[in-house]
This record gives C-alpha cells, sequence and structure tokens, in this order.
C-alpha cells in the first residue's frame, strides 16, 4: 500500500494526484495526508477504482484512506502470556505501512495487552469491540515516530511494581502507602503486581495483613483502588499460582508482560520496586 504525504496540495489538484498515483501501481491501496479541506472529489476517485474509502480528520491534517485489501486475522485464542503479543508483533513485522491486522481471542485480558502495547509496535488501535463471542482489535500498521518530548523532564506518573505479596507485610502495605502519597500529589498512579506480588490480589488474601499502625491492607489497597490507582496482576504469575480473573479483587485486572515492558519504557512514569 501506498503512502504519500501531500501537505499544501488542495482540491481538485488532490483528486488528480491520487488518480495519478493509483494508475501507476498503487493497486492495493493508497493512503493520502492532506491538508485540511483537500479531500473535495477523493472519495468519487476512491469509488471509480473500486476501493473503499475512509477518512480521519484533525485540525492539521486530514488522511484519506483508500483500499482494497481486508485485514488479515489472527486469532490467539489459547495463547499464555506472552504468546500472544509476541504473534502480533511477529506479523506486524512482516506487514507493509497501511496494512491492518484483526487480533481475535477468547480472553479480553489478552486483547487489552495488545492494544496497551501495541503503539510501542508501529502499529495504531483502529476498532475494538466483540465478534463471535471473542473480543477482538483491529491494528494498522504504521511508520514509528520518534518522539522530541520532554516527558522524562515532567513525569507527571508512578509505576508501583510489586514482587514481593503478603509473605513480606513491610513491603505490600508500602506499595500502597507510597500510591496514596503519589495520588495524593496529583500523580496517576499504576500498580502491578508480578511473581509473589500477585498474592496480595487475591480475595481474602490481603485481610490476613494487619500493622498496629495501619489500617488492614486490604483496606488500604481499596482505599488505593477508589482514589483512582490502575492495578495490573501479572497473567503469567497468576497463572503460575492457579489464579484468574474471578479469583481477584475488584478493582484488580489481569496484564500481560507487554503490558508491563510498555509502562516501564514511557519516559512518564516513575518507577518505585518493592
Amino acid at each position: 500500500m501506498k503512502t504519500v504525504q501531500a501537505l499544501g496540495i488542495k482540491a481538485p489538484n488532490s483528486a488528480i494526484l491520487a488518480e495519478n498515483i493509483i494508475k501507476n501501481g498503487a493497486d492495493d491501496g493508497l493512503i493520502l495526508t492532506l491538508s485540511p479541506g483537500s479531500e473535495e472529489g477523493l472519495e468519487n476517485i476512491a469509488e471509480k477504482y473500486g476501493f473503499a474509502f475512509e477518512m480521519e480528520n484533525s485540525d492539521k491534517q486530514v488522511v484519506v484512506r483508500m483500499t482494497k485489501s481486508q485485514a488479515v486475522e489472527l486469532d490467539v485464542t489459547g495463547e499464555t502470556c506472552p504468546g500472544p503479543i509476541i504473534l502480533v508483533g511477529d506479523k506486524l513485522s512482516s506487514m507493509a505501512t497501511g496494512e491492518r491486522l484483526k487480533v481475535k481471542s477468547k480472553s479480553s485480558e489478552a486483547i487489552e495487552d495488545i492494544a496497551i502495547s501495541i503503539p510501542e509496535m508501529s502499529g495504531k488501535v483502529v476498532e475494538k469491540g466483540t465478534d463471535d463471542n471473542k473480543s477482538y482489535i483491529l491494528l494498522e500498521k504504521v511508520e514509528k515516530t520518534t518522539s522530541t518530548s520532554t516527558a522524562v523532564a515532567n513525569r507527571d506518573k508512578v509505576l508501583v511494581a510489586q514482587s514481593n505479596g503478603i509473605g513480606n507485610a513491610e513491603r505490600a502495605y508500602a506499595t500502597f502507602i507510597f500510591s496514596k502519597a503519589a495520588l495524593s500529589m496529583g500523580k496517576k498512579v499504576t500498580i502491578f503486581l508480578l511473581m509473589d506480588g500477585v498474592s496480595i490480589a487475591k480475595k481474602g488474601n490481603a485481610k490476613k495483613v494487619k500493622h498496629p499502625a495501619f489500617d488492614r491492607l486490604d483496606k488500604l489497597m481499596i482505599e488505593v483502588i477508589e482514589m483512582g490507582a490502575k492495578v495490573y496482576v501479572c497473567e503469567l504469575s497468576a497463572e503460575f499460582r492457579g489464579m484468574k480473573q474471578d479469583d481477584l479483587v475488584k478493582g484488580t485486572s489481569l496484564a500481560g508482560a507487554a503490558t508491563y515492558i510498555t509502562l516501564l519504557s514511557d519516559p512518564t512514569y516513575a518507577v518505585v520496586n518493592f
């Protein structure tokens, strides 16, 4: 699929350009990036050559897609973490910019894991939904861009990684005490429980942990969740311990390795390990 930047070219010249590109080899489709208002006439060109027509608008540009190809489908049902994201990464690496991949799974957690990590893999999420009792995500291969932001200097999020669990009460309490402090400072907090840390999220476990100077651990955890913290539970670690989503306390959710790596790779996060 051919991708062309045509900012500054106005209608009807944009339609003439699109037709010339299609005539000269863009048989499988064309993606045009234009200035707003330059899309006039392009839908007629798409119809003329049998292409589906899609358009995305923003203040600074319009992206027009003309394509004949259907999305490639990949069913990752039954694959355990990190299998789904590896399969998706392998498939995307062989695809051209603009091509689409529809990933299905009976595990909504696997699909969510892919959605979170896909920007790190030269992809973007086009659509999410349910089809034939399976969750799916429609992805598009995009050019990977290098950010020039000052994210490192303006970190406004905290990632708390907990790998010890209820066996180490001090670290278990610290996970939520530090998170509560960060939330109180206006930070966005994500907690990732992995290895023995997943024991904290199992129903009934945190009730067993009580320090004389603090509320029970389960009450502290609920308070932090209600304050807005996102709590992920490592899918692989949970599986090692026979834990499923139904075994977890409300407000926590299973997530795969790709989610954890994506969080660690985000320069806007300050990372704290317990």
